[in-house]
C-alpha cells in the first residue's frame, strides 16, 4: 500500500503589502512571518465550535413578518378593555313613569274621539208630519204610510237635527227618500240644504216628496235632491196650501209639480197621492236592486194576520 505525504504549506505571499509606506523608518517585510502563520482548523473543530456556540436570540424589536405589530398591540389593548368593563357592576337605569296629568289628558283624548262608525245597510225611508194644531194637519196620513212600509221611520217636522243624523246612519250607497206634509213638507227642504254641504259629504237625496208644503223660502229644491214630486192644494185658506217648487239646477234636478182638488189637511190621506208617492219610492228601490215595496207590504200584511190568528185574544186588547 502506498502512503501519499502531505504536501507541505508554503507561506501565503501578500502582494499588497508592497504598497505600505514605512513606519518609523523601518520597513515592512513582504512575506508574512513563520510565526505569524495562521492555525488550520479541521473540519472537525469547526462542527464543535458551532455546536458549543449559543443560537442568537432576535432583538426584542424584530417584528413578525405574519403577525404585524399594530395588529397585537389591538388585540392586547381589546382584550384589557373587555377584562375592564367586565368587573364594572350593571347599574339599573330608572325609567319615570308616565304622570297623572299625561294619563288623564291621553283619556279625555281617547273620550273625546268619535266611535267607529257602523253603517245600516238599508235605505233611509223618512216621513215627516205637519203642526197638529188648529187642524193644519193631523198627521193620519204620514202615520199610516210610514206603519206600512218596512224600514221607514216617523218624526216630527221640528225634529231636523234628529233626522239628518239617522240619515247619515245609513251607508252612503243607500238611496234616501223623505216625504213631508205641510211644515214637514217645508222641513225636507231645510234638510235637503243641510245635507247639501261639505261638512255633510253633499249626501244625495233620492226622492224628495213634498205634500201641500207650508213655509218660507222652501221652493228652490238643492242641486244634490234627484227627484222632487211636489203635491198642491187650491187653497182655501190662505198661506195654508204649497207653492210650485223650482230646480237650482236642472241638470241634476227633476221637479214634478201636480195641482191637487183635495185640501190642505186630507191631502195626505188621499189613497191617489199615497199610491203614486209609494209607486215612486218603488221606482227608487228597485233601481238599487232593493225588494219591491208592494211585494214587501203585501208580505208584511200576510204576517200580520198570521200573528192575529195565532195571538191569544186577551192580549190583543
Amino acid at each position: 500500500m502506498t502512503t501519499v505525504q502531505p504536501k507541505s504549506r508554503e507561506p501565503i505571499k501578500n502582494d499588497n503589502l508592497k504598497n505600505l509606506k514605512t513606519i518609523n523608518g523601518k520597513g515592512v517585510p513582504t512575506h508574512a512571518s513563520k510565526a505569524h502563520a495562521p492555525a488550520e482548523i479541521s473540519e472537525t473543530a469547526k462542527t464543535l465550535n458551532a455546536a458549543q456556540t449559543p443560537p442568537v436570540e432576535p432583538s426584542p424589536q424584530t417584528e413578525s413578518p405574519s403577525t404585524p405589530s399594530s395588529a397585537v398591540e389591538a388585540a392586547s389593548t381589546a382584550t384589557n378593555i373587555a377584562k375592564t368593563l367586565a368587573k364594572i357592576p350593571v347599574l339599573p337605569i330608572a325609567v319615570p313613569s308616565e304622570s297623572k296629568d299625561a294619563k288623564k289628558l291621553q283619556e279625555k283624548i281617547s273620550d273625546s274621539l268619535p266611535p267607529k262608525l257602523s253603517f245600516i245597510k238599508k235605505p233611509a225611508l223618512i216621513f215627516i208630519e205637519g203642526f197638529s194644531a188648529f187642524g193644519i194637519s193631523n198627521g193620519d196620513g204620514i202615520k199610516d204610510m210610514a206603519d206600512n212600509l218596512p224600514g221607514a221611520k216617523r218624526f216630527s217636522w221640528d225634529e231636523q237635527d234628529k233626522i239628518v243624523d239617522e240619515i247619515k246612519k245609513h251607508a252612503p250607497d243607500q238611496p234616501v227618500v223623505l216625504v213631508g206634509h205641510s211644515f214637514g213638507g217645508d222641513s225636507a227642504v231645510e234638510i235637503a240644504n243641510t245635507l247639501n254641504t261639505v261638512k255633510n259629504g253633499f249626501r244625495g237625496i233620492d226622492l224628495l216628496v213634498s205634500i201641500d208644503s207650508v213655509g218660507m223660502n222652501n221652493t228652490i229644491i238643492p242641486m244634490n235632491v234627484k227627484r222632487n214630486l211636489n203635491f198642491i192644494g187650491e187653497g182655501g185658506i190662505p198661506f195654508l196650501h204649497g207653492n210650485p217648487d223650482v230646480a237650482r239646477n236642472t241638470d241634476y234636478t227633476e221637479v214634478i209639480n201636480e195641482l191637487r182638488p183635495e185640501i190642505h189637511s186630507e191631502m195626505d190621506d188621499s189613497e191617489e197621492v199615497q199610491f203614486k208617492i209609494f209607486e215612486s219610492i218603488n221606482d227608487v228601490l228597485t233601481e238599487g236592486n232593493h225588494q219591491d215595496i208592494f211585494i214587501e207590504i203585501q208580505t208584511t200584511d200576510e204576517l200580520r194576520k198570521i200573528i192575529d190568528k195565532q195571538m191569544p185574544h186577551h192580549l190583543k186588547d
